[in-house]
């Protein structure tokens, strides 16, 4: 596929002072300007955001499928295994059963959202992202009070002979193989969060607002219906769109999504902020996040040239 162009957001970038700071990804982001523990407890948020906080230590114990290839093997995120609720709460009360003279107890508030509490000592993990795509030897979860490889070999087992996935063999489906557990740590007892309204859809911004006693809305369709911010207030807007077809490895729905955003978000910068005196954009990349900062006098750098996204990560 040929690079893609984004116009709107193109300009901005071309304009705005632009810098970089260290962490991959958002959620590498949001934690270190919600000056959250290392490692941040990224389940414990999240569940906080998508139901409320609880008590203990959490983990994410998301659902994946591996794949062998040759000598390593893959993984593959919930992202590509269209998982619905029923087969979801299905298999984790499968695992919720393997598990339950060991203390664990599982929630599963979305298909590919699980969580899993966790008795004693948590152990060091890679976090999702980090590991999707890549050869799962190296990233797998280790110390703690509990032997997690082993836990992994036999949720493998109970999970790969499980009814769910002879059916979903049958429908040329792939497998809910493993699951992957990473997020470790306690929901915070307070988190001072840097804005003073989170717009998102994304469980984790979500639960730091939650935490952080910040009002929480839903993502509207357009910049243009998002209510202004009130002066001398901050607004963190979370656009989780394209992440999806991203781990699906579908270039052409990245980029109808990536155009469809262009035209209804990034159009309309300029007017942002001229009107609320300046705003960043943050785009989080592999190595590192880059930071577009747009004051109302550089949107008036009209000769500067214009560059493709790519040519920023």
């Amino acid at each position: 596929m040929r690079e893609a162009r984004l116009p709107a957001l193109e300009k901005w970038l071309a304009r705005a002072d632009l810098s970089r700071v260290p962490g991959r990804g958002a959620y590498a982001w949001l934690a270190e300007a919600s000056a959250l523990p290392s490692p941040p407890p990224y389940a414990a948020v999240a569940l906080a955001g998508e139901a409320e906080p609880r008590e203990g230590p959490w983990m994410r114990a998301d659902p994946v499928h591996l794949r062998i290839n040759r000598d390593l093997v893959s993984l593959y995120d919930a992202s590509t295994l269209d998982l619905s609720t029923g087969e979801a709460e299905v298999l984790a009360a499968a695992l919720q059963a393997l598990f339950k003279d060991d203390d664990l107890e599982f929630v599963v508030p979305a298909p590919e959202r699980w969580y899993v509490r966790i008795p004693g000592d948590m152990p060091v993990t890679t976090p999702l992202d980090q590991a999707v795509g890549r050869d799962i030897f190296g990233l797998l979860p280790n110390g703690g009070s509990l032997n997690w490889r082993s836990f992994m070999t036999e949720a493998q087992m109970v999970l790969s002979n499980h009814d769910v996935n002879a059916r979903r063999e049958v429908a040329g489906q792939p497998a809910v193989n493993s699951v992957w557990f990473w997020g470790e740590g306690t929901c915070p007892p307070n988190v001072v969060l840097p804005f003073d309204r989170v717009v998102a859809g994304e469980p984790f911004a979500r639960g730091l607002a939650r935490l952080g006693g910040v009002p929480a809305v839903n993502v509207p369709g357009t910049l243009a219906e998002l209510p202004p911010t009130p002066k001398d207030k901050d607004t963190l807007v979370v656009l989780d769109d394209l992440v999806r077809p991203f781990r699906r490895g579908d270039p052409e729905a990245w980029l109808a999504i990536a155009r469809s955003l262009d035209e209804r978000w990034f159009a309309s910068l300029g007017d942002v902020a001229r009107q609320s005196g300046g705003l960043r954009l943050i785009l989080p990349g592999e190595k590192d996040t880059v930071v577009a900062t747009l004051a109302p006098s550089t949107r008036w750098r009209m000769l500067r040239t214009r560059k493709s996204v790519s040519h920023h990560a």
